[in-house]
């Protein structure tokens, strides 16, 4: 991790921050970088920090690490749970694609991290939400990552949430938020039409202003077509605060589990025009968004090891409503390869 510091814009990401991001991420295998390391960039405050996630699946020297971090770990944490699930997934492999460890960095005392956010990606499948799953067994899983021994509550969120989806709308993450009060599960749905979101929020009992919502969406449908929603709920509603995931890709996208990968596509030419608007709305400061401007890039780096090919690219925005505040964030992709690898990765694909 160390190693990529000189390709961070400043601006983005140094001094306390990187050393805030290495405290609790840096002991992460190189292998890590190969995969995909993703940065969460606050936009609206000039502090140069972000937090971090990274996928994880079985096998290789990152599922190692995570292995061995949790059987030091208490045996009721996320790590212990992890480490466990990454030894044996047979009970969730039928609905469960990847996890996403998800680290809140940015404001953490020094010294007492928070336990990683676990972002379940979710196969398709038939089940309400478009999922390979009912509510009863991936609200399970949600419980044992929280180290709760009762699953009901997520059980009767998720049903909730998946009896107000709409027609066509498919659930892509759920998550697990230990430690995080009201108790709830956080969710990531795809395929929901701007026309469909308030009644969506009416069924979920959502407390914000729906007018707000529409605002909001309305005044970046020119430039974004494509976003996620994101929020979480509880067996009586959905919490105040939501998330819209913006995507800026061009071509038309007709597969939304290609917005995952939207930071191996998208460009910064894609990008400039949604930048501007955020800073024009005060939603994101000029230093941010000479950082985000000069963070897409490919270029060959040189190590001890050898030549890599080093690809960044910006994801998505992410714009969080609660009440009438909106706050912007912005998510950029890093992959690290040795050349051979990078050119096999792209003439194959992945």
């Amino acid at each position: 991790m160390t190693g990529l510091r000189s390709q961070i814009p400043k601006s983005l990401l140094a001094g306390q921050g990187w050393g805030g991001l290495l405290e609790r991420v840096g002991d992460l295998p190189a292998a890590a970088a190969a995969s995909l390391c993703g940065f969460e960039f606050r936009l609206d405050e000039p502090a140069p920090a972000a937090d971090f996630s990274g996928p994880v699946t079985g096998g290789g020297p990152v599922a190692r690490h995570y292995i061995a971090r949790g059987e030091a770990a208490a045996p009721e944490s996320v790590e212990a749970w992890l480490a466990a699930h990454l030894k044996d997934s047979s009970a969730t492999d039928h609905w469960l694609d990847s996890i996403l460890p998800a680290y809140d960095i940015i404001g953490a005392p020094a010294g007492q991290p928070e336990p990683p956010v676990v972002y379940l990606r979710l196969l398709p499948g038939r089940e309400k939400g478009a999922i390979a799953a009912g509510p009863a067994a991936i609200a399970r899983t949600i419980a044992e990552a929280c180290a709760r021994g009762d699953s009901e509550p997520e059980r009767r969120a998720l049903a909730r949430a998946l009896d107000a989806l709409p027609a066509g709308a498919r659930l892509a993450y759920v998550a697990a938020t230990p430690n995080r009060a009201p108790r709830s599960v956080r969710l990531l749905a795809a395929d929901i039409g701007a026309h469909k979101v308030g009644p969506l929020l009416e069924q979920l009992q959502w407390p914000g202003s729906i007018a707000a919502v529409d605002r909001l969406l309305s005044g970046m449908s020119d430039l974004c077509g494509r976003f996620l929603l994101l929020f979480d709920i509880n067996e009586d509603a959905a919490l105040p605060r939501l998330g819209f995931e913006m995507h800026a890709l061009r071509e038309r996208v007709t597969n939304y589990r290609a917005l995952f990968a939207a930071w191996l596509i998208s460009s910064k030419n894609d990008w400039k025009p949604v930048i501007r608007r955020l800073v024009e709305r005060d939603w994101c400061l000029p230093s941010k968004a000479e950082g985000l401007l000069s963070w897409p890039r490919l270029r060959t780096v040189f190590g001890e090891a050898g030549a890599f090919q080093l690809y960044m690219g910006i994801n998505h925005v992410k714009l969080s409503i609660e009440g009438e505040r909106v706050r912007a964030k912005a998510y950029g992709g890093l992959r690290l390869l040795p050349l051979d690898q990078f050119a096999k990765k792209a003439f194959l694909g992945g």
